[in-house]
């Protein structure tokens, strides 16, 4: 009995940590839901300047004490959730009390947010965050006997897996992706078709393990896996296909060796160099060459040269005094808007396109943009010339109010329950074919600032059947062969 408890112990969430997290966003909404109901603007002011802070504090223990007890819970949703929740939504809305003046004009240009209204966002995202500690705390705690009971599977072989990614992953992404998204081709790239150049990145993971059982040539392979993976992404100016392949390498380098406080070092310097250089980059090239990237390295490397010398300045006369940085990971002003929305009679209705989420769009044209930050643009300020997202919680109750936001945080917090067992089994057996499911779970717990139908409900099913295509179709060939004695 002992022993299987111990096994079963990484899939659960220690109920001392959901109770304390309960407890903590459970009081910060009481509290909330009194000040706003009294409607004393000095009480709204201080709780908006201390109640994101306290949560933001307490879901980042939390996540650091879930992992640092039990290693394993790396690899599941929920740890990461709790720390992007505390950058979003701890941390972001800040920016409204502690920011620069010119800062919250900036937000405000968008939409203009009062105390009252500021509380309100605060209240929905730690509806939010209670909803999703309920799905997952549920789901984790659950037995499964005869899963636990069933037979050990065979390892897949690190090296073989690897390649399989890469032959999968690079023509797609430097044959048809990159080409794509130069704007060097005319035809348009289904998002499907889009998604399997990401194999190339994924194939980063394997390799690192590859590398520690002193494969030939896995080392040499994978340094330049990595640095053309940045490559793309600098070229591409795409800030997010960076973030991803760095988290790949953190994520190798884990497998190999689980040293939690070397990872957060180490995330804390990608960080600040983000912040600091990655970021301001990409808006400076951007703005420097009038389109969203490069058409080749020559125009990066130039765009490079040029950032070294002028762009921090260029940058600062475009927005003289805004904290740019801060006001990317603030989203009160785009979610005070959908509840207005939403409680004046005109509901979104984002989410009604589930239907088409698996119709490919070359069968039906008139399919519906998944990721309608343009179109959400347009109906707050009239125009779509940049593209604007809401979150989960904000998008949930534009749809269909309160009512929403709950069903919706449960949905996620159980699917990170059930993504996260899944993940643990494979990683534990060393499944690596598995290796897409367990980053889906990983980057779907870092996006609560992301649309709800693309990233938590097609996504995951596109992964679940490209994930179980491969193990039909490759298990054969991935499985280590024993070696003889």
């Amino acid at each position: 009995m002992g022993a299987k408890s111990k096994r079963a112990r990484p899939y659960a969430v220690p109920v001392w940590l959901a109770a304390t997290l309960f407890a903590t966003a459970g009081a910060a909404i009481l509290l909330a839901a009194t000040v706003l109901s009294s409607g004393d603007v000095r009480w709204m002011h201080a709780m908006n300047a201390t109640l994101p802070a306290l949560v933001g504090a307490t879901c980042l223990g939390a996540s650091y004490l879930m992992v640092h007890r039990q290693p394993a819970a790396l690899w599941t949703p929920l740890p990461w959730f709790l720390a992007a929740w505390a950058v979003y939504y701890g941390f972001g809305p800040l920016v409204y009390v502690y920011g620069t003046p010119e800062s919250v004009a900036y937000m405000d240009s968008l939409y203009a947010v009062d105390e009252g209204t500021l509380l309100q966002t605060n209240v929905l995202n730690l509806v939010g965050l209670l909803a999703v500690l309920g799905g997952a705390v549920f789901v984790a705690q659950i037995r499964f006997r005869r899963t636990e009971r069933r037979q050990i599977a065979l390892p897949h072989d690190p090296w073989r897996v690897a390649w399989l990614f890469l032959a999968i992953g690079v023509p797609v992404k430097y044959l048809l992706e990159l080409p794509y998204v130069l704007g060097l081709v005319d035809f348009v790239l289904p998002g499907s078709i889009q998604y399997l150049g990401m194999f190339s990145g994924l194939a980063i993971l394997p390799l690192s393990v590859a590398v520690r059982e002193q494969h030939r040539w896995a080392k040499p392979v994978l340094w330049i896996l990595v640095l053309a993976e940045i490559a793309v992404g600098i070229v591409m100016l795409a800030k997010l296909h960076i973030i991803k392949t760095t988290l790949l390498v953190f994520l190798g380098r884990y497998a190999v060796r689980p040293d939690l406080r070397s990872l957060i070092a180490t995330g804390v310097v990608v960080a600040v160099a983000y912040v600091a250089i990655l970021s301001p980059f990409v808006n400076y090239a951007r703005l420097m060459l009038g389109r969203a990237s490069a058409q080749d390295v020559t125009e990066a490397v130039g765009a490079a040269q040029a950032f070294g010398t002028e762009g921090r300045e260029a940058l600062a006369d475009v927005l003289p005094g805004v904290q740019s940085w801060w006001t990317r990971l603030a989203y009160p002003n785009a979610q005070a808007f959908a509840m207005a929305e939403f409680d004046q009679g005109r509901p979104g209705s984002t989410f009604a396109m589930a239907a088409y989420a698996l119709v490919p769009r070359f069968l039906y044209e008139d399919k519906p943009i998944m990721t309608p930050g343009k179109e959400y643009t347009q109906l707050i300020q009239g125009t779509d010339t940049s593209s604007t997202g809401l979150g989960v919680f904000g998008e949930a109750y534009w749809n269909g109010g309160w009512p929403l936001v709950m069903v919706t945080g449960l949905y996620i917090g159980s699917l990170f329950g059930l993504l996260g067992r899944m993940a643990i089994h494979a990683i534990s057996s060393h499944q690596w074919l598995f290796v897409p499911l367990i980053f889906q779970a990983i980057y779907l717990g870092l996006r609560p600032d992301d649309w709800f139908v693309p990233a938590y409900f097609s996504g995951v099913i596109q992964t679940l059947i490209i994930v179980v295509l491969l193990n039909i179709l490759g298990r054969p060939l991935m499985i280590r062969t024993p070696k003889r004695t």
